[in-house]
């Protein structure tokens, strides 16, 4: 049954995305094009429910590798996200983060893996940018795309992060933002700064 349940949930959250209605704003110039250059993508934890099944939708011929927690709720996800090819780097900023780091770091040396980071995950604050996305592309030099979605009908739910899950039949835009780089070199200031672009690209509800 533990094999058969993400099985189960991918297949409900194929069937469920059959039914938006979905407008695609591509700014950052990256999805269904499998020769953009190598990125990591950035969006929300309470987003994380449709993203998966888009990486399958609009990055064909390219893989990805996602940041995830290392709790049990993290292992669900990852078994889910991987019927949809996404694999998973264990750890986050608060258990394991050096080793899941470093793991990202070898992987991206391939140029058409995408890294896929939730920067305000795994415990939030929800929208606060945290220091392991500019990290990770300090030490990578792969620009951030942030990505989000806005539902027209969804539920909310009571967790940390308003966790949005979308109702049948219901609008949605999808929408890429322009690359945002972090130099090698940048100062404290300059990171702070970037952390903002970072969110307030990202948006909240």
């Amino acid at each position: 049954m533990k094999k058969l349940f993400p099985w189960i949930s991918a297949l409900a959250i194929r069937l469920l995305v059959s039914t938006l209605r979905i407008k695609v704003e591509d700014r950052g110039g990256i999805f269904d094009q499998p020769d953009h250059p190598p990125v990591i993508l950035a969006f929300w934890h309470n987003r994380l429910f449709l993203m998966a099944s888009f990486h399958e939708r609009h990055f064909k011929g390219r893989t990805a590798r996602a940041f995830i927690s290392r709790s049990r709720d993290g292992q669900f996800i990852s078994d889910v996200v991987a019927q949809f090819g996404v694999q998973a780097v264990r750890g986050s900023s608060s258990r394991h983060g050096i080793s899941a780091a470093l793991t990202a770091i070898r992987a991206a040396q391939d140029d058409r893996l995408e890294l896929v980071i939730t920067p305000d995950g795994p415990r939030g604050p929800r929208y606060q940018v945290q220091p392991g996305i500019l990290r990770l592309a300090q030490a990578t030099q792969r620009p951030i795309i942030p990505i989000t979605t806005h539902l027209g009908w969804k539920i909310v739910l009571k967790s940390w992060d308003r966790f949005q899950v979308p109702l049948p039949f219901s609008t949605c835009r999808l929408i890429s933002e322009a690359p945002i780089t972090v130099p090698a070199d940048a100062t404290e200031a300059e990171l702070t700064a970037i952390s903002a672009r970072v969110g307030e690209a990202l948006g909240g509800d």
